[in-house]
């Protein structure tokens, strides 16, 4: 019925704002500010949002991914609480807000951060956090590995696919 409801209805505050030529910025949930702020905030309760509709945890960490955003405490509390409902999502779905995640320029970071959320949907990565290597050869455990090959790689939706799982094999075949 108002604008207002619409709004409440957006996912993050930076997307719940409008402009009227008569009334100028509309703006009831500080989205203007969390922008200059560069912070991501659900609007209202950030688990309803979520639960409405889980591709907005991928939509969120692709945006703080593009944008160079931090996402706001109970926003990213909320994601990793509703993180269960993210298989039920089309796999379409998924890869339209997956790749570009991937080739943005804070896609490592992204995945550092929210290594678990990820692990929903690609359960491949787990075995991969925290697995030391046990060799003098690598500085870094198998996951920090993979994060640091990333960022070393063009930011193409292939490469980035590549260098995410080039190394997904080695806990499951680990031996000394």
């Amino acid at each position: 019925d108002t604008v207002e409801e619409d709004l409440s209805r957006r996912d993050f505050t930076v997307n719940a704002m409008a402009f009227s030529p008569e009334t100028g910025l509309i703006d009831p949930f500080g989205g203007q500010n969390d922008l200059k702020m560069g912070v991501l905030r659900a609007v209202g309760e950030p688990q309803k949002r979520f639960d409405e509709d889980a591709l907005r945890i991928l939509r969120g960490l692709r945006f703080a991914a593009r944008l160079g955003f931090s996402i706001e405490e109970a926003t990213a509390a909320a994601m990793e609480a509703q993180k269960h409902l993210l298989p039920a999502l089309a796999a379409e779905r998924i890869q339209a807000e997956l790749l570009p995640l991937l080739c943005a320029p804070g896609a490592v970071e992204v995945l550092r951060r929210h290594r678990e959320i990820f692990a929903v949907i690609l359960p491949e990565l787990a075995p991969m956090f925290d697995f030391d290597q046990q060799n003098k050869h690598h500085l870094y455990d198998v996951w920090e590995h993979t994060l640091h090959t990333m960022e070393h790689i063009d930011p193409e939706p292939c490469l980035r696919l590549v260098m995410l799982l080039h190394d997904c094999g080695k806990p499951a075949r680990f031996s000394i």
